[in-house]
């Protein structure tokens, strides 16, 4: 029994050398084979299958961009005249109690709206400021408004305590008076429709004569 086992042994040890003779014999050329292989592969696609892919158009690869027009609004306001200037002696001598005070000061200031008039019944809109000295139509639909008009700016006047009177916020004061008779007064007054094409705006308040008592 020994005698077979060691016969089996070494059988066994003679197959496991022909089978690694074996590879050292035939496993470079393997390896060659797998490279060449490769090589191959890369030569069929880059001169075989590439003409078969369709091109896609170059325009394509481009992305689509727009046009952006940048258009800068111009001020109604024309440099090449000026504001109508509406006087009326309800806005001389103005007087108001300024905030704080205990109405023991007052503020006194003779006022002038500069009025723009513009038609819109025409396309464009015309600029008529220059002809409102000749619209009385137009002046007198405003006189009628004198005492509110007063009346707003006494309102305005009496929220500012003295500091914002000085000369140096004045101007703020005087911006708040034009925007506020804007909006409250001519907007309304001059609503553009079927039957008025008439806008008649403030595009500044000139005020004079400006104590502080």
């Amino acid at each position: 029994m020994a005698e077979e086992a060691a016969e089996n042994g070494n059988e066994t040890s003679g197959d496991g050398g022909d089978s690694g003779g074996v590879l050292k014999k035939w496993g470079p050329l393997a390896g060659i084979v797998c490279l060449v292989q490769a090589v191959l592969a890369w030569v069929l696609i880059q001169f075989v299958l590439k003409d078969n892919v369709p091109n896609q158009p170059s325009e394509q690869l481009i992305p689509e961009t727009q046009e952006v027009v940048i258009r800068q609004g111009s001020d109604e306001a024309s440099s090449n005249r000026l504001p109508f200037l509406y006087v009326t002696k309800e806005l001389n001598s103005i007087t108001a109690n300024p905030a704080g005070t205990n109405a023991e000061r007052f503020v006194v200031l003779d006022v002038q709206l500069g009025l723009e008039a513009y038609d819109h019944g025409e396309n464009p809109k015309e600029d008529i400021t220059g002809d409102l000295e000749n619209r009385v139509e137009l002046i007198d639909k405003i006189s009628k408004y004198d005492l509110k008009i007063k009346s707003t700016i006494v309102k305005i006047m009496r929220a500012k305590t003295v500091d914002e009177l000085d000369a140096g916020e004045i101007q703020r004061v005087v911006d708040e008076i034009r925007n506020i008779l804007n909006t409250e007064i001519f907007d309304l007054l001059f609503v553009i429709d079927e039957e008025n094409k008439i806008e008649i705006i403030i595009a500044e308040v000139n005020v004079s004569n400006l104590m502080i008592q």
